[in-house]
């Protein structure tokens, strides 16, 4: 698919931050004179914005469907594929046109130890690509109005939620899950989400006690504690909302310390909105030194109980 060929682009809105960050990336990559954007509103069940997305895609006709790859999303994606009989690029670490003018997905492969180009082929009116972004891979816009800042964007607002919290679930819903009532989980202090400063472990901290003197650092700094992947299934207390990467959060803050951490793909592509990024390995040749604004090659335990005893 030429990105010249790209006239309308649809992006789903879940009631979160990445329709946002959607939109302001389609926007540098399209631009906002030559490209319609519509944005569809809709925190329902699974099953009704499945619907609602594809009668949607077949009145709008847009050649580029945006989704977040959340939970929603993630389910969604795949399913408008073979209703619409068309190709899905999933969990998206940047959307972007190449030399030849084609619009390239790029997609971790490899178990995250590469990013390979993913290409959806011209599909025929009614049949648009559609990409999954994981939240946080691009910037959020400055203006939360940005939409209205976009000539002819339009939004069709769908969503039904009454005033106690409650939904509506429509008339469409047969079979499948009803979703009752939205309850926000409350986030902690130590939220990776909007920290400035994140402190993040990988295997390499050994052991679920220097885990644990990571952690009280973070709390020390006023910064956030994070990990890899590997770290969580290793089971020494992190947990999922604390693990960045493709299949964790991205985050975006003023500065990044990993310790012990490798630098496979999967978790690189969760911290290139760092601003800067410090790593700490006892492997001189770890690959995550070749993403890092400074190194150092030490022993993660050794620096983490130097650092304690600085900040006591």
């Amino acid at each position: 698919m030429k990105a010249k060929d790209i006239k309308k682009v649809l992006i789903l809105d879940q009631g979160n931050p990445v329709a946002g960050q959607l939109l302001q990336k389609a926007a540098e990559v399209f631009g906002t004179d030559a490209v319609q954007y519509v944005v569809l509103k809709a925190h329902r069940t699974h099953n009704l914005v499945l619907t609602m997305m594809e009668e949607t895609i077949r009145e709008e006709a847009p050649e580029l469907v945006l989704l977040g790859a959340t939970a929603l999303g993630e389910e969604i994606a795949p399913a408008l594929g073979v209703r619409l009989g068309t190709g899905v690029a999933a969990h998206c670490v940047d959307i972007k046109v190449n030399e030849d003018g084609r619009l390239t997905f790029m997609i971790p492969a490899i178990g995250g130890r590469a990013v390979g180009e993913i290409f959806i082929p011209d599909a025929g009116s009614g049949r648009p690509a559609v990409a999954t972004v994981k939240p946080g891979i691009f910037p959020q816009p400055e203006d939360v109005a940005f939409a209205d800042k976009i000539p002819g964007c339009r939004i069709i607002d769908v969503d039904a939620m009454k005033e106690d919290g409650s939904i509506d679930p429509g008339e469409k819903v047969q079979g499948g899950f009803r979703m009752t009532q939205i309850v926000p989980r409350e986030r902690s202090a130590g939220s990776i989400t909007g920290a400035d400063i994140i402190l993040c472990g990988g295997y390499g901290l050994g052991s679920e006690g220097v885990w644990k003197k990571l952690k009280m650092l973070a709390q020390r700094l006023g910064g956030a504690a994070a990990c890899t992947r590997a770290a969580l299934d290793a089971e020494w207390g992190c947990s999922e909302d604390s693990m960045i990467g493709t299949s964790g959060k991205a985050v975006r803050p003023k500065v990044y310390i990993g310790f012990g951490i490798s630098g496979a793909a999967h978790h690189l592509c969760g911290i290139t909105g760092a601003d800067t990024i410090i790593s700490i390995n006892n492997d001189k040749d770890a690959d995550v030194f070749a993403a890092s604004d400074y190194k150092g090659v030490f022993d993660a335990e050794q620096i983490l109980d130097a650092l304690l005893e600085m900040t006591e």
